[in-house]
């Protein structure tokens, strides 16, 4: 059976700049080159908003169509906590493609997220805490899947599903978490606490690609085809994986050819302007499809650099930014309008979880309240308070 994973998508990044077609591009070449596949595995982030604009979602569902509109080769066999006879008919055609949600669609409890309701569409089958398996030729494929939850819940999460591995099956695990041995974050999820025996681990949420043996199975992180943070993993070549159940070896890396390159160069404060202008000319030699992303960071002390005047000479070749990390520069670097809200909005969720934890509340009910208030629905959040004063008072009353 011939499975093609991509994660990451961020279908709707960098909206009103031209970098907005990169998550389309990057999709519309994988579903052609997979056209061939029995089952395509999407492992979250597939969107970059928890509401994706009307014209996002329209453009994604046109390209999500072709998998749909292709030959169907393999079958919808059975679920695992999952009831498959409430799917669209629309599942019963072409690619069956199997989504969870990431941290970016992920919403409130008591609202639906944008694959929950591409899965009702007829687009996705939709997993969170449950799985399906699917057939051809006598062979099966089960996947389970975790849709992102919130780090400090995701162990807890984790051990009261306990997904195991099905019999008779090649068994694969999707997630969209941190993985604490490949990034560096406070809280997520260690591979010791993985449930044991799968075959095939896939997750996303993590920008760079890369796999691992784990068990007797593989870890594939997936990584992301394209460009939301200039660090310096994102400057390795991007793709998506395919997993083969018949070939050795069974999983392989594919490189797309519309992600755009992304260059990373750093000068000191002295340097001369025509090695920097060298520098990026020596990119701009190499073959591009699309114009490369080049980042460019000056340290040191504080100085002139005429950078308008480089990006001026440079607008129809590179897409270039500039990173001053001057040594009596106190100000805080100038970051996307759209990294300050996210910013603001993690930072208040960290600090009421804190809170509540300290007065002994359950942070779980206020991470959905917060993501409430953060869309601006007031009358859920009223209603999830009342409800919660109304147990609390009963509570009382029976004690």
């Amino acid at each position: 059976m011939k499975i093609s994973i991509l994660s990451d998508i961020h279908l709707g990044h960098a909206l009103g700049t031209e970098r907005e077609n990169d998550p389309f591009d990057v999709l519309e070449e994988f579903l052609e080159k997979n056209i061939d596949s029995d089952l395509i595995l999407l492992a979250g982030d597939i969107f970059d908003s928890r509401s994706p604009r009307t014209d996002v979602i329209t453009r994604a569902m046109k390209l999500f169509l072709k998998p749909l509109l292709s030959e169907k080769k393999i079958k919808i066999a059975d679920g695992i906590g999952k009831d498959i006879s409430q799917l669209s008919p629309m599942h019963s055609m072409g690619i069956p493609m199997v989504a969870i949600a990431g941290t970016h669609e992920r919403r409130a409890r008591s609202l639906i997220n944008i694959i929950e309701a591409l899965e009702q569409a007829g687009f996705f089958i939709y997993l969170h805490c449950n799985g399906v398996v699917l057939e051809k030729n006598n062979e099966k494929v089960c996947i389970q899947g975790l849709s992102g939850v919130p780090e400090q819940f995701v162990e807890s999460v984790l051990k009261e599903w306990n997904p195991k591995p099905v019999e008779g099956c090649v068994n694969i695990l999707m997630l969209h978490q941190n993985l604490m041995e490949f990034m560096y974050a406070k809280e997520g999820l260690n591979l010791s606490h993985l449930p044991k025996g799968f075959d095939l681990y896939v997750s996303g949420h993590i920008h760079n690609p890369q796999k691992k043996k784990l068990g007797k199975g593989m870890l594939l992180i997936c990584g992301s085809p394209v460009t939301t943070q200039l660090k310096e993993e994102e400057t390795k070549e991007k793709g998506f994986w395919m997993f083969d159940t018949q070939k050795t070896p069974k999983l392989n890396f594919a490189p797309f050819e519309s992600a755009r390159k992304v260059y990373i160069k750093s000068f000191t404060s002295d340097t001369k302007i025509e090695k920097i202008i060298k520098e990026i000319e020596k990119i701009l030699s190499e073959s591009h499809r699309k114009k490369p992303i080049i980042k460019i960071g000056i340290s040191g002390k504080q100085a002139e650099i005429p950078t308008k005047e480089i990006l001026a000479e440079f607008e129809d070749r590179a897409i270039i930014y500039f990173k001053k990390d001057f040594e009596e520069d106190e100000k805080m670097p100038a970051r996307p309008l759209e990294e300050h809200k996210l910013s603001v909005q993690e930072l208040g969720r960290k600090l009421l979880i804190q809170n509540l934890k300290e007065m002994d509340l359950e942070p779980e009910v206020f991470e959905n309240i917060f993501e409430l208030l953060a869309e601006g629905n007031a009358d859920k959040v009223m209603e999830l308070l009342n409800k919660k004063s109304e147990k609390a008072q009963s509570s009382e009353k029976q004690t």
